[in-house]
């Protein structure tokens, strides 16, 4: 899917009235606000919601109020500004909710979501333009839900340009319930190319583009509920940096389900598909600046055609020099200190020192290399092995403190995320972000380096990789498996064994997706009666909706596995059991399983994209233990 919707764009013909304006002329249309969406729209009064909603044109400033704009199709309340997202529909549960709609652009719009919920995803108020019409109904199931329109007729999948923007949060309330949570509805704004330009792709939060996000503020020891809406074009693996969270519920636009506290998950990192929802709960403690964000690159990359060099404000500029070299759907966190703060473990009286050293090989594919330097595991010297597309792994042990120096010695600035690990801020990896106002992260600049110290709270599969947002670090192999283990623990590289899914450039073919650096991996023996922890790792660019899947040479059907940990978190009691050996996994996930062969033979482990046109395979062999 991110595939495809990166490239979409490029391949579609239409082009709607809407203007396309780059520029920083001033506009002649109605400005859209920016929804924070925490202020409910219409009055409800004696339980019945009265909201009148109107469908315009309106200009766009997806950064700054002084920079460039497009023209596009919005919803607002009537006698307001419009917005972006759509002003909020928010009701307790029973609520009568009473519609006034009003179509006022020039083209016919049929709108979804405004119905009882759950309801039929089919049914759609259809307008001409310029008709208004009432719609009354009961709110329905308590949910986080959405309402989006089109005006060519087209699904969110294939939506383009000026009509990406009409869409809009709406929640149903349980009786009694808190509302002051967060509500943040991702957006996709795309015009496809034409012969004199090329395609245009931002992506944003509640009507901004990174950095002109809003910056949340939160106390330590403050807890977050955040409601998470995607009525975009592409699917999304949101990462949360820092922290876990929990996930209470999922949705999927028109039927949402909350679950059961035992069987909630916890994790780092959600997928998010087309026209779905997730709600989630977590709780800062530790202070500094954070991030959450949309871990496929493409979506948290600045794109040039907002912010062209010739047409910056002083504003704009020093905007942008915060950036951290991100754009479109990032937002930042700040966690002011406080007494409240939880300590990590108690560490160890003995440091774990070690290095962690980034090669370059000009002109050559792949053009980084990674070395892993650990006095208490020194690497065996092999001149013969070529280089790879994936770092050795880093081993540490949970409530152990541990230094590790991250030698640049490449040719161009890096820096280094620890995904997942709860650190201090200022080792996060965000370079001109993490820390705080007085120390933040600095970028390592080549022949520098800058020494992260960690104590690991939780054992468990995690990730390093670059976070220089540069797609040539990621696709030449700038990331490795981070294993941390319980404080006694050694590693068994017979039983233990991690599974890297990424995307890099393999000589001579190109890009290709890869399973621990290589696209046609070499047959891999394994034991019968043996039990082995497998970690899969997905640290791909873009490849949000990976599938992993285990089954014997002769058949589709998957063999049985245990998964007993996501993001490096064990999983509950009441959610371990055995399943088929299949799972989804997105981008900056982590997955590990519990697999026991009873019988010899051949099997195979495959990963694949269903956007993308292959597959790859590791081969097994289960043979008997000796």
């Amino acid at each position: 899917m991110p595939r495809k919707s990166f490239c979409w764009i490029a391949l579609m013909a239409l082009v709607y009235p809407a203007g396309l304006c780059g520029g920083w002329a001033t506009p002649a249309l109605p400005r859209v606000v920016a929804n924070d969406n925490r202020t409910p729209a219409g009055q409800i009064k004696n339980g019945v919601l009265d909201l009148k909603l109107v469908l315009s044109e309106a200009t766009w400033f997806p950064e700054g109020e002084d920079g460039s704009h497009r023209d596009v199709y919005v919803f607002g309340e009537e006698g307001r500004a419009p917005q972006s997202a759509g002003p909020l529909l928010r009701v307790p549960q029973d609520t009568q909710i009473h519609l006034s709609l009003r179509n006022s652009l020039p083209l016919a719009a049929k709108i979804y979501g405004l119905h009882r919920h759950p309801g039929n995803p089919e049914d759609a108020v259809k307008l001409a333009p310029g008709e208004s019409r009432q719609v009354e109904f009961l709110a329905g199931e308590p949910g986080t839900y959405m309402y989006w329109a089109t005006t060519a007729d087209k699904s969110l999948h294939d939506r383009l340009d000026a009509e990406t923007l009409l869409f809009g949060a709406f929640i149903v309330d349980q009786p009694g319930a808190k509302t002051d949570d967060r509500i943040f509805v991702l957006g996709d704004w795309g015009k496809p190319a034409t012969a004199t330009s090329g395609a245009d792709q931002f992506l944003f939060i509640n009507g901004k583009s990174w950095p002109y996000t809003e910056r949340l503020t939160y106390k330590l020891g403050e807890t977050a509920h955040w409601r998470v809406i995607n009525p975009t074009a592409s699917d999304h693996a949101m990462h949360l940096h820092g922290f876990y969270f929990e996930v209470d519920g999922v949705g999927d636009g028109e039927r949402f389900e909350r679950y059961p506290e035992q069987q909630r998950r916890t994790g780092v990192t959600e997928h998010i598909d087309i026209g779905h929802v997730f709600e989630m709960t977590w709780m800062p403690e530790r202070a500094g600046n954070w991030l959450f964000h949309c871990h496929m690159m493409v979506h948290m990359m600045p794109t040039d055609e907002l912010h062209p060099g010739d047409a910056k404000s002083a504003d704009h500029m020093a905007v942008h020099e915060h950036s951290a070299g991100m754009g479109g759907l990032v937002m930042g966190i700040s966690v002011l200190s406080g007494a409240a703060t939880a300590a990590n473990p108690a560490a160890t009286a003995a440091t774990h020192k070690l290095q962690l050293v980034i090669s370059q090989q000009p002109e050559k594919i792949p053009l980084y290399t990674l070395e892993v330097n650990d006095p208490r595991a020194p690497a065996k010297p092999d001149k013969e092995k070529p280089p790879s597309l994936l770092g050795p792994p880093i081993i540490l042990t949970r409530g152990e403190a541990a230094e590790i120096e991250v030698k640049n010695g490449s040719n161009s600035p890096t820096a280094i995320h620890w995904h997942g690990i709860q650190l201090e801020s200022y080792y996060d990896g965000v370079p001109g972000w993490t820390g705080s106002g007085q120390q933040t992260t600095p970028p390592i600049a080549p022949g520098e380096s800058f020494v992260v110290r960690m104590t690991p709270p939780q054992a468990g599969t995690f990730i390093y990789h670059t976070h220089w947002h540069d797609r040539a670090q990621l696709l030449n192999g700038l990331y490795g498996p981070l294993i941390i283990l319980e404080p006694g623990q050694k590693f068994d590289s017979d039983l233990d064994r991690p599974f890297v899914f990424s995307m890099g450039t393999y000589a001579p073919f190109g890009l290709l997706l890869l399973m621990n650096g290589n696209p046609q991996p070499d047959m891999m023996v394994m034991h019968t009666g043996t039990r082995y922890r497998l970690r899969f790792i997905n640290i791909c660019d873009d490849e949000g909706d990976l599938r992993v899947r285990l089954t014997s040479i002769n058949s589709e059907t998957p063999l049985k596995w245990k998964v007993i940990a996501k993001d490096g978190m064990n999983l509950p009691a009441a959610q371990l059991k055995m399943a088929p050996g299949e799972i989804a996994i997105t981008v900056g996930e982590t997955y590990d399983v519990e697999f026991q062969a009873e019988s010899t033979g051949l099997a195979r482990l495959e990963i694949w994209q269903p956007s993308y046109p292959s597959s790859v395979i590791q081969p097994l062999r289960f043979v008997a233990a000796p």
